[in-house]
């Protein structure tokens, strides 16, 4: 009979006080176990305290190293940049699923997924811009501003939102026509977007004989935004070395790669 009682009167109290403790007569949330017996009688358990805490909130959330959870599942292991969080039969060996999201954590520590990087799949990459060219056109390039490659302009879309985008290119030319006094020239070819000079840019020294080759190669990587863009290889002698100034180098291009692409994410 004195176990009935006992029953009924645990099951009175705890209906009326709404929380319900163990270890502690200080419960913060509907379940609020003290694994240590560590905690305060009265106010809001520090940090440490804490620590050892198990707690179910009014609304379902679950709590482990925190009182009062503001996520479905929160846990604090109480050491910088480590989770606590440990699965035993998942580890770094387990073989990966042929097809999963990753996890990450935004800046607030909750879990979320994040784009799958490294793998290449169809759909993944986006080419915006292709060309291939072997024709010989020829430009004068001299001292006093830039002349442009008319096959390296190119232009291409970038989607809502904006895009980093892979340019190369590939660029080779013949010095067909030397000036008075060349032979020692410094001739440089920069990438130019949206009619603007970029940082991404190669210079050689002409040869000192007629029929003499270059080639240029960019390979870079620049964050566009949304809608049309153009690319294009401009030249310029960037420095005289004994070529009169204002004479012109014929250049002839003898070959032509261009390739732009985005991922998709």
């Amino acid at each position: 009979m004195k176990k009935y009682l006992l029953l009924a009167g645990f099951l009175a109290i705890n209906t009326l006080s709404a929380q319900m403790g163990i270890n502690t007569t200080n419960p913060q949330t509907a379940f609020h176990v003290d694994g240590a017996k560590d905690n305060n009688a009265s106010g809001i358990p520090t940090i440490a305290q804490q620590l050892n805490d198990f707690a179910v909130s009014s609304s379902g959330g679950l709590g482990i190293g925190i009182t009062v959870p503001n996520e479905k599942f929160e846990l604090n292991s109480g050491i910088s940049n480590t989770s606590g969080l440990k699965f035993s039969n998942l580890t770094a060996a387990t073989p990966a699923a042929a097809i999963a999201q990753r996890l990450g954590v935004d800046s607030n520590g909750t879990v979320v997924t994040i784009p799958t990087r490294g793998v290449i799949t169809p759909g993944l990459v986006s080419v915006v811009g292709s060309y291939n060219r072997t024709t010989r056109p020829s430009i004068d390039v001299n001292d006093l501003g830039y002349t442009g490659f008319p096959e390296t302009l190119k232009s291409f879309t970038i989607p809502a939102g904006g895009k980093a985008v892979f340019i190369n290119l590939m660029l080779g030319i013949d010095y067909s026509a030397f000036p008075s006094g060349g032979g020692h020239g410094y001739y440089e070819a920069r990438l130019f977007i949206d009619n603007a000079p970029t940082d991404v840019y190669l210079t050689t020294q002409e040869k000192e004989e007629t029929g003499s080759c270059a080639s240029f190669t960019f390979s870079t990587v620049k964050s566009l935004s949304a809608g049309s863009h153009t690319v294009e290889v401009r030249m310029i002698r960037s420095k005289n070395n004994g070529t009169v100034s204002g004479v012109n180098m014929r250049m002839t291009q003898i070959s032509l790669s261009f390739n732009a692409s985005y991922i998709n994410n």
